[in-house]
């Protein structure tokens, strides 16, 4: 009869078999009913590595040369692009932006700021992948419109996630790109 009083409490081995038990049924629960353990999460930033690493640093925020952009991404492994100085890890989506993936279609903006490429669509002109927006040949409401446009798909996007800023110096120290009229239209917003 003593054996039985004792045995009612709960001990540390109790609890963990007990949570072990939830998040296997979370799992399978999860898997039924969205062919995911993790409830459709698998392919976004909430279950990468290195954004949680990031998170539990606090979320610090670096200040990147367009040289030490460049740098990092080669010497990390991972992608990163910037857009309006905004610098985005955007290696969850790899096939999208690595130059060793055949369908690899933006792999140019992987370790830039080709901000002015968004606006004008002129991808095949490399001059035209820079930050820079001065005679751009468009209406300058629209041009900022087009570019919050793009910074917002990057930042509400589940699989990126910002990493820092882009500080390109004195702007004055850089030659005006020249004009891109006849690259591929986005359309507008």
């Amino acid at each position: 009869m003593g054996d039985d009083i004792a045995r009612t409490r709960f001990g540390l081995l109790d609890v963990l078999q007990l949570f072990s038990g939830l998040i296997i049924l979370n799992a399978i629960l999860s898997y039924t009913f969205t062919s995911s353990t993790v409830w459709g999460y698998d392919n976004t930033r909430y279950v990468d590595p290195a954004y949680i690493m990031f998170i539990i640093k606090g979320s610090p925020m670096k200040y990147f040369t367009p040289e030490m952009l460049k740098t990092e991404t080669e010497l990390s492994g991972r992608l990163l692009l910037s857009i309006n100085k905004k610098i985005f890890d955007v290696t969850r989506n790899r096939e999208m932006y690595d130059s060793k993936y055949v369908s690899s279609r933006y792999s140019t903006f992987i370790g830039n700021d080709c901000t002015r490429m968004y606006i004008n669509g002129c991808f095949k002109d490399i001059n035209q992948c820079t930050w820079d927006l001065r005679n751009i040949g468009y209406d300058d409401k629209w041009v900022n419109k087009t570019v919050l446009h793009w910074e917002e798909f990057y930042r509400k996007n589940l699989g990126y996630w910002q990493v820092g800023y882009l500080d390109i110096g004195d702007e004055k120290d850089y030659e005006i790109p020249k004009k891109c009229l006849n690259g591929m239209k986005y359309p507008r917003i």
